[in-house]
């Protein structure tokens, strides 16, 4: 795929898609040297092809995507959406990523039209967390701010993470929501990882994500401070498992994050 498109600096332009067909749309990234695409970055690109291929009022409310196979920075990444329903209340999409050795992820994304209904948050945000200015910068080659409170092993494996956009993003929905799936893939792996005895010697461990879930509870601003409570569940056969669940500064619990990745000692 020797196509040129448009060159890569920030979130709003890896989120602006080129599409080539009516349910087919070119993106690429930043060559960052890390040689793989950040898996972050396909996860919301697909997010966002998906979300062209729908009309409003709906708007994401889950999605679940499989890394096939990693994805090389220096090729775009065409995305191709099938779009499995449309329904009054939920729309659902599914979109394959290729590159030019094959499929690098498949993701399928459901919609909802918004619904009047009762809004009780049963979980509060974690406690001795202070706001994102008492952090200093944990500095990250992606297009967001990244501050990290604490991270531990034991007795239970957890991060602290506040993160946002800093830039202008917009007003609307979706590419806030896809803004979201982007940086929720920056701490999730080395949360899940914890548990391993080998848990935070990173030169002894082969890690790669499997699978990433998001699912939007109310709506967000991803251009606003948001804290990422992370857990790390075990790992077996090499296998591990983390949990994220985003909160607001005023306390609210926006979105939940869900990631499997492979953990295996380097032969």
């Amino acid at each position: 795929m020797g196509v040129l498109i448009h060159p890569v600096n920030d979130v709003a332009s890896l989120l602006d898609l080129e599409r080539v067909k009516p349910d087919a749309f070119l993106a690429s990234g930043p060559n960052l040297g890390w040689g793989r695409i950040y898996g972050g970055q396909v996860v919301a690109q697909a997010l966002r092809a998906a979300g062209l291929t729908v009309d409003a009022p709906h708007n994401v409310h889950s999605l679940h995507a499989y890394f096939v196979r990693a994805g090389d920075e220096r090729e775009p990444v065409l995305y191709e959406v099938e779009r499995v329903r449309d329904g009054r209340s939920f729309t659902t999409r599914q979109v394959v990523a290729y590159q030019a050795g094959g499929a690098i992820l498949n993701l399928i994304a459901s919609f909802q039209a918004d619904e009047a209904g009762e809004d009780a948050q049963a979980i509060a945000p974690p406690e001795n967390v202070g706001p994102p200015d008492d952090y200093p910068e944990a500095p990250t080659d992606l297009f967001f701010d990244h501050r990290i409170v604490r991270t531990q092993k034991n007795p239970v494996p957890e991060q602290f993470t506040w993160m946002r956009v800093d830039e202008d993003l917009g007003t609307d929905p979706m590419v806030h929501a896809c803004a979201l799936a982007y940086m929720s893939d920056e701490d999730l792996l080395g949360v899940a990882a914890l548990p391993h005895s080998h848990g935070g010697d990173w030169d002894t461990l082969m890690c790669a994500s499997l699978d990433h879930a998001v699912w939007f509870h109310r709506p967000v601003l991803a251009t606003e401070w948001l804290l990422f409570a992370l857990s790390g569940h075990g790992v077996a056969n090499a296998r591990g498992m983390a949990v994220a669940r985003v909160f607001t500064e005023s306390g609210e619990h926006v979105a939940t994050v869900a990631q499997e990745g492979l953990v295996r000692v380097r032969r």
